[in-house]
């Protein structure tokens, strides 16, 4: 029974790198009972996938994740929220067909939220040049305690990864490093997420 899991990363769980969140669910499923089907081979292993890579430090608001149940158990999401580390809750599931494409190839778009000590109108040039034609839409927002953000939608998010890109905000001095920018992946879209 393939499961696609809805949840979040915010606070101290944005900075679990995305290797290690399949220990994360697995642990957290093991221990309110829920059985995985197993990968074949000489090492088998829990059956999941993953939506497209976020460098550890960004904080994930709707991150879909597929898992592979052993048929007729019943998702309790209460209980395994209860089960899960601090900082991680999952929000919703519902079934998938067996056949569906995997979450990598499904993902089309992914939206950011982005700000840090820096002009919103020139980290918008800036990303307009780095991501070129990958860039479907740029704005500047207002949060709900009136802290600018610059939202921005992007294409193709398994191929366009927001770590390059604050990789070379860092190699051209736009910023000095990590600590300077803020970026939260609002949610994945057209991947069949929920």
């Amino acid at each position: 029974m393939r499961v696609r899991l809805v949840y979040e990363k915010r606070g101290g769980a944005c900075f679990v790198p995305h290797v290690s969140l399949a220990q994360v669910f697995i642990r957290s499923a093991f221990r309110i009972n829920l059985n995985f089907e197993m990968t074949q081979g000489f090492s088998p292993r829990p059956k999941m996938s993953f939506g497209p890579e976020l460098p550890a430090g960004v904080v994930a608001l709707d991150e879909p994740v597929d898992i592979y149940l052993q048929d007729g158990q019943a998702i309790d999401i209460d209980s395994w929220n209860a089960a899960m580390p601090e900082g991680f809750r999952i929000l919703d599931y519902k079934i998938i067909e067996p056949d569906a494409p995997a979450l990598g190839k499904a993902c089309k778009n992914a939206l950011y939220w982005l700000r840090g000590n820096f002009e919103l109108d020139d980290l918008a040039d800036y990303l307009k040049l780095y991501f070129k034609a990958e860039v479907l839409n740029l704005n500047i927002k207002l949060d709900d305690v009136n802290n600018e953000w610059l939202e921005l939608l992007l294409n193709a998010p398994a191929q366009n990864g927001i770590g390059g890109f604050v990789k070379s905000l860092i190699n051209d001095k736009f910023i000095a490093g990590w600590q300077d920018i803020n970026i939260v992946r609002v949610k994945l879209i057209n991947c069949g997420v929920i």
